[in-house]
């Protein structure tokens, strides 16, 4: 028998639906919790939307439990060891991001195949594109930091069930305690902090600022029986508005501050 044909017969021995469901949370008693492994990893930060605090990102998640169901003895199966199991055919947990901006809120909309050790352990590698928001705190702009989250918690199973933990210290971890109900639900909360590079506006903000306003004091310096004199008011009253405009387009409306600059 081929080694394919081993893994197909050993697949659909697993997941047959008399002994498996995969609506059904894997423990070996209903009493225990399940525990989740978790980790990210940021990949590129794509966009950072000021005027509507929205952060783009391209992540890279793993997620790792024990599926009591899913084992079997090697030795039995030409010593297979590893499945790769389509994701729409076991069990996965309701991860959600919270504090999403866009449709794709469930990580489990992610079309990635699982991996399954024979000792039950379920591996999934999963990327994916998310909007999250952010609060965008423009006071020192163009020198600004900004901490952005991103929040990670399952939408149904409290903590009586499932059990969300760091696999790795990259962020923040928090236990978030929910006002809906008595139960808590825990979760996983990362901390993005980005800087600007100031260079672009330095060379088209503050340095044009900077000359429109020495043009300003300038003007003082001009007779005032000139008419050179109304002619460098009106128009550094002009740059100046233009400047204004342009700034206030590329920050958000409801910010908490307003820019320095």
């Amino acid at each position: 028998m081929h080694l394919c044909d081993v893994e197909m017969n050993l697949t659909r021995i697993l997941l047959d639906p008399i002994v498996y469901d995969k609506t059904v949370r894997p423990a070996r008693v209903h009493t225990d919790v399940t525990n989740i492994s978790f980790d990210l990893s940021l990949a590129q930060l794509i966009d950072v939307d000021e005027k509507n605090q929205i952060i783009t990102t391209n992540q890279w998640l793993t997620m790792s439990w024990l599926d009591p169901k899913l084992t079997w003895n090697p030795l039995e199966w030409e010593n297979i060891s590893l499945l790769h199991i389509k994701y729409d055919k076991i069990w996965l947990p309701d991860i959600v991001l919270y504090n999403n901006a866009d449709n794709l809120a469930s990580l489990s909309q992610i079309s990635t195949n699982v991996m399954v050790s024979s000792e039950g352990i379920v591996t999934w590698l999963s990327t994916g594109i998310f909007k999250s928001s952010c609060a965008i705190d423009v006071r020192y702009f163009p020198f600004d930091e900004q901490n952005c989250t991103l929040k990670f918690a399952s939408w149904t199973y409290d903590s009586a069930r499932i059990d969300l933990a760091q696999k790795t210290n990259i962020g923040d971890l928090s236990n978030f305690m929910a006002n809906s109900g008595p139960e808590t639900f825990p979760d996983l909360t990362y901390i993005v902090q980005m800087r600007r590079r100031p260079l672009f506006y330095v060379f088209n903000m503050i340095l044009p600022c900077f000359l429109i306003t020495s043009v300003a004091f300038l003007g003082f310096c001009v007779p005032s029986d000139s008419g050179e004199k109304v002619s460098i008011g009106v128009t550094t009253l002009l740059s100046m508005t233009v400047f204004l405009m342009l700034v206030t387009d590329s920050m958000p409306p409801n910010s908490d501050s307003l820019p320095l600059i």
